[in-house]
């Protein structure tokens, strides 16, 4: 391992450094942060671990990471692809930004700070499976309400709001997100407009946006803007053509849902 002076006169094993940053930078990717906040946070962590101000460069797109640490012992640069689907987990995106400040403020060590992140990627969700499931058919479900559906379409839309989110959930593990997004979109909205058919439901147009209104990618464009503004072009246009395919899978599974409608009444 090269070593270097690093300021305060802390000596800095880059590998070590470096090692630290990416493992930050890959979970925050992971878990729904926008790339500004990924590379701001390590940039926290390498001046934490004792890295020189400024010595340490990052670039960061949704599908890789870029880093580098410039010593007196010359360069050193690290790339690693992001690869996998993400799983959105705000909290934990939370826990690692207060790791990154609580090791720049020098209120833990940098093996505390590894530990502490394994910690966090091997946390379960602060919330069981089956509260996320109840809670995905109640959102699904209100959402067939406020559009003007009755009692009985709160029901048709909570089911069908929960088969889109959990086939989502388990297709996303093998297939891309188009796809998945795509044939979850199609239950959701086929499942309204069998409900129609056999006249157990009100409103069949409240129930199909009911059941696909959670799979809107609201957090892909949000992420999208924000990189704009920050000034990162490539990765926000990035996260917004993520964005705008999955906006068409779901268009495109309610067309054909709404294209099969007349034939099943």
């Amino acid at each position: 391992m090269k070593e270097s002076s690093g300021s305060g006169g802390w000596v800095v094993d880059e590998e070590r450094v470096l090692r630290l940053c990416m493992q930050t930078g890959l979970l925050l990717l992971r878990y729904g942060g926008e790339t500004s906040r990924v590379e701001e946070t390590m940039a926290h962590m390498a001046m934490g671990a004792g890295a020189p101000p400024d010595s340490v460069q990052s670039f960061v797109t949704p599908t890789g990471i870029f880093i580098s640490m410039t010593t007196d012992n010359g360069t050193l640069t690290h790339l690693t692809r992001v690869t996998g689907p993400a799983t959105m987990n705000l909290e934990k995106v939370t826990l690692l930004n207060d790791l990154s400040r609580r090791l720049q403020r020098g209120n833990c060590t940098v093996d505390e700070a590894f530990a502490e992140l394994d910690r966090i990627e091997q946390a379960p969700f602060i919330y069981p499976r089956w509260m996320q499931m109840v809670a995905s058919a109640l959102s699904s479900g209100s959402f067939t309400i406020i559009l003007g559906g009755a009692g009985s379409d709160f029901l048709w839309g909570a089911v069908g709001g929960l088969i889109a989110q959990e086939t989502t959930r388990w297709l996303t593990r093998y297939a891309p997100r188009f796809f998945s997004v795509l044939l979850a979109s199609l239950l959701g909205a086929l499942l309204a407009v069998l409900s129609s058919a056999i006249g157990y439901t009100h409103d069949e147009g409240a129930i199909i946006i009911g059941a696909i209104l959670p799979l809107l990618p609201g957090l892909a464009v949000t992420n999208a803007i924000r990189d704009l503004l920050a000034g990162d072009l490539l990765a926000g246009v990035a996260r917004g053509a993520e964005a705008l395919f999955t906006s068409v899978a779901i268009a495109i599974a309610v067309a054909v849902a709404i294209g099969i409608s007349p034939r099943l009444t």
